[in-house]
């Protein structure tokens, strides 16, 4: 039995792993099969028509290169440096450069693709452009194609330099001399004569002659040191005939200093640029030739982030001081010395002032801010550069903050002016310096009408709250930022009583109060700036007492007291208080008999005596509507609604 079973095992597996070897890989994966790269990247396929295709791109083999990426569109490289990627065939290459002294620029951030296309090109070795052509997307091309152009430069860059690394400077093919030999002969009597006899193969060309192109017709660099354009060589080296031609007559600043007389006395001034307090003219100057003024060794700012490495970072800001983008330090600094601090041409009052003209004539403005009117201008600005509109240090805000530290917590409240709260301290203030106190940018008045210009209508038909008539909008607003709504500087009751003292005294005194009165809601009924209705209130008074006591007019009422219909609701009710319940002007009976005071036939006849004799009329009559003529009301006695009042009266 056991043996059955374990023979009937067997051949389960047997047949199982038959099935298994027939079934093809693509089934054996489930049915999943790869696409072709290019069945979606369709925008590739133009470059199989170029001349030259990089082979793998060739080979359709995609991912020598790319990792597969799915349905996210990324270009998911094998290596995420270039240079490391391309080396991974490019072996050769790697051991073979390198391992150079001098690596270009490209290749040395790891970037391949600035020169190659990484999948197909017209031109040789898949690069992007033919030729200098492909130097020029990096240098500049005006520097090579001045008047006179060195001869090679004809035959494209790669006669003297080597494309991706040399031994030598400036990834030259030869030491400079012998690239120079491959073309002068050095021998020559007229290239003798013309060096003054100076063995100057001793030395380098590039110091006077630029090796590209010159307006010169010998190719000097723009700006020559006098002698050298003079040829004048002995003014500063020993003779050609001596036994070491090239070695300097004197040593030193004191060498300079032989025609840089004038130079010398204005050096001696307060504060002495490093180089030129230790005698270092050559850290910044060359001592032949150069392709920037006063024959230095780079442009200005280039030389001088040579030393001030940390300032740098001005290159980097998205606001540059206009000096230094587009002529350099020099504008403001002196390179030798000065009498002010940081080397500056003159006193830093008048040297931000020689450009801001306009700036200084606001210092006869009435009211100065501090530091404007100390001339402190690097309080606020950066002189340099900095990413804030203004070359500001910081935000505008945030630098007013700065030293307005206790303005700050004031307000940060609940109620928060827009401008201030939008941090837009010069939505309404001026910086330097303005004619209206508190630097404001106008009259109080004209200030809050640049942003609520709309709620100022000029219109005889309006009724204006006399504060906001004359536009002196602080006297109930804090213009900055409140505790309570609106920006007011007070509540509500408060603000009001300020200037209605009278009313504040007389609500204290009286017991009945109009609801909004009582909880200060001033505004319930009233516009504090301006309306169409006497009294700054916001509706007709009908329309108005009805907005809340809405339940006097109810549909299936409708005979309505006079003084109702008319909407004269004051001729019975005082507004804000009274001594008297419901507000009422006078106690009952007197309010209803200033109008009903005539003892006609019709009243002694309803009322079985004359009015004087009455003694409440509230009781029977609904003061505003009712159903029933004679405002009386829904009163269910029997008698009384039969009008059979002497039942009960005599």
């Amino acid at each position: 039995m056991q043996k059955s079973y374990i023979t009937k095992l067997f051949l389960v597996i047997l047949l199982l792993c038959f099935a298994y070897t027939c079934t093809t890989t693509e089934q054996r994966r489930k049915g999943f099969v790869a696409k072709p790269c290019l069945d979606c990247h369709t925008k590739t396929l133009p470059e199989y028509q170029k001349k030259f295709i990089h082979e793998p791109m060739a080979k359709k083999d995609c991912e020598a290169c790319h990792n597969r990426h799915g349905k996210i569109a990324v270009l998911s490289l094998k290596e995420r440096e270039q240079r490391k990627l391309c080396m991974i065939c490019h072996k050769d290459f790697d051991a073979r450069i390198l391992k150079s002294v001098y690596i270009h620029s490209a290749l040395k951030q790891g970037k391949c693709t600035p020169c190659h296309h990484p999948h197909a090109s017209d031109n040789k070795y898949l690069l992007r452009k033919t030729g200098s052509e492909q130097c020029f997307q990096c240098h500049k091309k005006d520097t090579f194609t001045r008047t006179m152009q060195h001869k090679p430069l004809s035959d494209g860059c790669l006669i003297c330099h080597n494309p991706h690394g040399s031994d030598f400077g400036q990834n030259l093919v030869k030491k400079e001399i012998e690239l120079c030999k491959s073309c002068h002969d050095l021998s020559k009597e007229s290239f003798k004569n013309a060096h003054r006899g100076y063995p100057v193969e001793k030395g380098k060309c590039t110091e006077c002659h630029t090796p590209h192109s010159s307006s010169d017709k010998k190719l000097l660099r723009i700006s020559v040191h006098g002698p050298v354009k003079k040829g004048e060589c002995s003014s500063c080296h020993k003779k050609s005939g001596d036994s070491s031609p090239l070695d300097l007559q004197i040593k030193g600043v004191k060498l300079c200093y032989k025609c840089h007389t004038k130079e010398e006395m204005l050096f001696k001034e307060t504060y002495r640029h490093k180089p030129l307090d230790e005698g270092k003219c050559l850290d910044c100057h060359n001592p032949h030739a150069s392709d920037y003024n006063k024959i230095t060794l780079k442009s200005t700012n280039d030389l001088c982030f040579t030393c001030h490495k940390k300032k740098t970072d001005i290159l980097r800001v998205s606001v540059q001081h206009k000096p230094v983008k587009e002529k350099g330090c020099t504008v403001c600094h002196n390179p030798h010395s000065s009498h002010n601090q940081f080397y500056l041409k003159s006193p830093r009052k008048n040297l931000c002032f020689s450009c801001h003209v306009n700036t200084e004539k606001e210092l006869k403005d009435g009211n100065l801010h501090i530091p404007f009117s100390k001339a402190e201008c690097q309080k606020c600005h950066d002189p340099h550069g900095t990413n804030t509109k203004g070359i500001l240090k910081v935000s505008a805000t945030d630098l007013c903050y700065s030293c307005h530290k206790k303005q700050e917590k004031e307000f940060f409240i609940i109620y928060i002016n827009t401008p201030v709260n939008n941090k837009k301290c010069m939505s309404c203030h001026k910086p330097h310096s303005s004619q209206y106190r508190k630097l404001l940018d106008s009259t109080d008045e004209q200030l809050c009408t640049k942003c609520h210009e709309a709620m100022f209508i000029d219109s005889k038909e309006v009724t204006m709250h006399r504060p906001f008539q004359k536009k002196s909008c602080l006297i109930c607003h804090d213009p900055h930022a409140s505790e309570f709504a609106a920006n007011t500087k007070n509540t509500m009751t408060g603000l009001c009583y300020s200037c209605h003292k009278n009313m504040e005294t007389e609500i204290k005194q009286l017991s009945e109060k109009h609801l909004p009165v009582e909880e200060g809601k001033c505004i319930s009924c009233h516009n504090p700036h301006l309306t169409k209705t006497g009294k700054l209130l916001l509706n007709k008074p009908r329309e108005l007492c009805l907005s809340c006591h809405e339940r006097i007019v109810r549909t299936n009422l409708r005979k309505g007291h006079i003084g109702f219909d008319s909407g004269d609701c004051l001729s019975c009710h005082k507004p804000h208080y009274s001594n008297i319940i419901n507000l009422l002007n006078e106690n009952d009976p007197l309010i209803c008999t200033k109008c009903h005071s005539a003892d006609n036939e019709t009243l002694l006849r309803v009322h079985l005596k004359p009015v004087s004799r009455i003694t409440k009329c509230l009781p029977c009559h609904e003061p505003h509507v009712t159903e029933k003529s004679g405002l009386l009301r829904n009163i269910k006695h029997a008698p009384f609604a039969k009008g059979d009042c002497r039942s009960c009266h005599e």
